[in-house]
């Protein structure tokens, strides 16, 4: 395929190489200092020049895709004009794959844009003016309505996609000033709720070791757990633990070099936490680190430099890069891949950059203090305080960056209560930002900012389109509701080439980032929460409260989630769709062809359910700190003097694996080593397990640290995730495409695996009725808390269905997973597993 692109292709490469030759000259001679284009093309003007002419190419675009959509011709030769576009976005998609040039890259951009965009409005059109069910009821008009807007949903969704990624920015991070005194001050805020200390403890050690002038930055420990009103509260167990929390706090930024620092009460969450500290500081720069999210040493180098000579520039934000999996990753074993937040940090806030709409992600972010000050702190009208602070700032002119550089190690909620918890908290935020702070209404914000910030609100709006997806096989299939009238002649022509083009530009933008069908699972999880959610804000959009994520969690079993009911109830009319589809086929006079395009649907919504209960099939989490795939070069010392060279397989603050040659002997579980890395750094440990044989000549070791101080502990945070160059070893290792094809067998395995094995472990506790009382009592008090319940502070939801280990079949694991405090092996590998009380 690449062969016969370059042949048919070679012409016009050569007209633009010429071009960007050109292109290349004519800058060169404004600014002759070549080195310095990127810097150029950055002056505020260029770049509002680059943004002025793609919105007005993508403007002319749009207005010739409606005027060709509209245009009629017969079927025959609109299935050959799709053929022949489907067909040019395929070689441009392979073309862009290998071309290194902008130039190229850009017009095959372009050329997807145009393609897609046809086919999406033709669709549209068709869809609008042909196929209504008009004269079939009322029921069959509002639901094939309801039908026809969920699909616009997924055009505008579409559009909007293109406009955010047609000129991702990427920056070239400028130096920092040669005297430490011309280095901005910098406050460098922790703020916590009820997390954990070894939550805490990695993210503290990182921050106080900084590659930074010690003299130009503070951290601060924000304690919203150890506030007055909590040490101080009626309830005397809760008093006493609020007061040692208080207690160990101030004792631990005292040994870390840190400042700690709480609040009367903890009023309005985490904004009001950032502004207390606010109040406190005196830097001229506040970076904000969430209390799980562990920095590289060069974050402050890295990003204050852009605050020098930009006086507009309010905000640099950082992706956040997490080393745990999320919910959906490990209790479906999924292959090593690109994590879930990947799209949204390393494609679309490029994206937003460019139009100058990248926002603050509440954390792995530094901002101007005295701006931050002027707008009375971190905003507190919406649980989405981030985003809110933003549009504030925008409206009086400040700009934002976005530093496409992982710089910290951060945890995914790890059940999928805590992960519904968070995803409820981004989309109702958002819905209020619409409502109280609506976009439209600021004065000050351009008209692609108010456009895109629009983007982010109407995204979350998927949970209503996926679930009126979801409910139209049953309409169809069981109670007779006619959606769509149309023929497989005109599906043909007109959808197949939809969706096809749809499938080429997902994996044209998000190859790396995204595989195929894997988002659709993510959406079904969370549509039916979210909606609930976000209808309840439709009617009070000063209901929510904010929620903090539950991080660092400890699951000793296997459980079926509180959150799994809703799934039960539409995988069984979903179910019965298909058996009354079944049915239909055997009526005298049916329609096969409609009934067949819709059993098809039906059945990939099944398989869609069925991997969603897949994820709520819990899995036991022991770990407090993970591990991340990571080789370092170590001495090995013995009690006794001696030392064996060895090189880590994966690490954490808390432990390692490390690999030794065969020819040093037995080692015996339990004997005290130090761990020499080199530069005057040493790690006391001690050998928590091993296994008999592995790579060959190798023996394979795994140590858990004895650190005898803070400053040990600093030196293992700073070794297993100081170094910003092997976050990126590590995010580049986890990138790789999926075709669409390999993807589609992937998600069907996982399905009918874990879903089934949902189905299976339900089934077979059936007949126990205290599971099933449980359930039934559970889902009601945590339903009622979790979505109806005012001014309550979220908890996580307890587990309603621990089934006994006994009644459990073994996991296999496609991988070994290494958990801190205890290492567990592959059946195959038949190693020792050794688990820590």
């Amino acid at each position: 395929m690449r062969m016969l692109s370059s042949l048919m292709f070679q012409p016009f490469q050569i007209i633009l190489q010429k071009f960007e030759r050109r292109v290349a000259l004519l800058i060169t001679s404004v600014n002759p200092y070549k080195s310095h284009w990127n810097i150029f093309l950055r002056i505020p003007r260029i770049e509002k020049l680059k943004q002025i002419s793609s919105a007005a190419l993508i403007g002319m675009i749009v207005l010739l895709v409606v005027y060709l959509a509209e245009i009629q011709i017969p079927l025959d030769n609109q299935l050959i004009l799709s053929s022949v576009l489907v067909t040019i976005m395929l070689l441009l998609y392979n073309w862009d794959l290998w071309r290194s040039s902008t130039t190229s890259k850009m017009l095959a951009r372009y050329t997807i844009i145009f393609a897609s965009a046809y086919f999406g409005w033709k669709y549209l059109y068709w869809r609008a003016t042909e196929t209504m069910p008009s004269g079939y009821g009322a029921v069959s008009e509002t639901a094939g309505l309801i039908l026809l807007l969920a699909e616009a949903y997924g055009f505008i969704m579409l559009m909007f996609n293109h406009l955010v990624n047609i000129h991702p920015i990427d920056h070239q991070i400028p130096p920092l000033p040669v005297h430490d005194n011309d280095c901005p001050s910098v406050d460098v805020f922790i703020p916590t709720y009820n997390e954990e200390y070894e939550v805490i403890i990695p993210t503290l050690a990182a921050a106080v070791n900084l590659d930074y002038p010690k003299s130009r930055f503070i951290v601060w420990i924000l304690d919203d757990g150890g506030t007055d009103k909590k040490c101080h509260q009626s309830d005397s167990q809760k008093a006493e633990a609020a007061q040692k929390r208080r207690s160990d706090l101030e004792q631990l930024a005292n040994e870390y070099g840190a400042r700690y620092l709480t609040r009367a009460a903890n009023e309005h969450a985490k904004a009001g936490n950032i502004n207390n500290g606010l109040a406190h500081s005196q830097g001229d720069l506040v970076a904000i680190l969430d209390c799980d999210h562990i920095p590289t040493r060069d974050f402050l180098r890295n990003t204050v430099p852009f605050f020098l000579d930009d006086t507009k520039l309010f905000l640099v934000q950082t992706p956040h890069n997490f080393i745990s999996q999320d919910p959906i990753e490990k209790n479906l074993d999924m292959p090593r891949g690109p994590g879930e937040n990947e799209l949204f940090y390393d494609v679309m806030q490029p994206g937003l950059d460019f139009w100058g709409t990248s926002y603050f992600c509440g954390s792995a972010a530094v901002l101007r203090a005295p701006v931050l000050k002027s707008l009375g702190g971190i905003a507190g009208q919406t649980i989405t305080e981030d985003a809110e602070t933003t549009i504030d700032a925008m409206r009086l002119g400040y700009r934002t960056l976005y530093l496409n550089k992982a710089m910290v190690s951060g945890l995914q909620p790890e059940t999928v209560t805590g992960m519904i918890v968070q995803r409820v908290r981004w989309g109702t935020g958002m819905l209020q930002i619409f409502l109280l702070k609506n976009p439209w209404l600021q004065k000050g914000l351009t008209v692609i900012q108010k456009l895109l910030y629009t983007n982010l609100i109407v995204y979350w709006l998927f949970a209503y389109s996926r679930l009126a997806l979801l409910m139209a096989p049953p309409a169809y299939l069981i109670f007779g509701v006619t959606l769509c009238h149309t023929t497989p002649s005109q599906l043909m022509v007109y959808l197949a080439p939809y969706l096809l083009s749809s499938l080429i530009v997902a994996q044209h933008y998000y190859r790396h980032v995204r595989w195929p069908f894997i988002s659709q699972v993510y959406e079904t999880l969370q549509s039916i929460f979210i909606a609930m959610s976000m209808s309840k804000v439709l009617f009070r959009p000063k209901s929510p409260n904010f929620k903090v994520t539950p991080k660092g969690e400890y699951l000793d079993r296997h459980f079926l989630s509180v959150l799994s009911w809703p799934f039960y109830l539409l995988l069984g009319v979903n179910m019965l769709a298909i058996v009354c589809g079944i049915n239909l086929l055997q009526q005298p006079g049916a329609r096969i062809d409609a009934i067949m395009f819709v059993l098809f649907w039906a059945v990939l919504d099944t398989l869609f359910l069925l991997a969603v209960l897949g994820v709520t099939h819990e899995k036991p989490q022991r770990r407090s700190s993970a591990r991340i795939p990571l080789s370092k070069s170590l001495i090995l010392e013995y009690e006794n003097g001696n030392r064996i060279p060895a090189r880590t397989v994966n690490i954490s603050w808390r432990g390692a694996a490390v690999a030794i040659d065969r020819q040093y002997g037995t080692i015996q579980l339990g004997t005290p080593l130090v761990l020499d890395f080199g530069d005057d750094r040493y790690i006391h440990c001690e050998i928590s397990a091993l296994r008999d044989a592995f790579a060959g000549n190798n023996l394979l070791i795994s140590v858990r640290y004895k650190p005898q101080s803070a400053a040990e502990i600093v030196t293992a945070v700073a070794i297993a995730y100081g170094s910003s160059n092997d976050l990126l070893e590590l995010t580049r290792s986890r990138r790789h495409s999926r075709s669409i094809f390999g993807s589609l067998l992937l998600f069907i395995r996982l399905a009918m695996v874990y879903g089934v094995r949902h189905l299976w472990h339900l089934l077979s506790n059936i007949s126990i009725g205290r599971y099933w009382r449980s359930m039934i009592q559970a889902l009601v008090r945590e339903q009622k808390r979790l979505f109806f319940r005012r001014n309550e502070r979220n908890e996580l939801l307890e587990p309603i269905m621990a089934l006994p280990a006994s009644s459990l079949t073994n996991i296999h694991s496609v991988e070994p997973v290494i958990l801190d405090e205890e290492l567990v092996w592959d059946k195959k590998s038949g190693l020792h597993e050794e688990v820590m009380a």
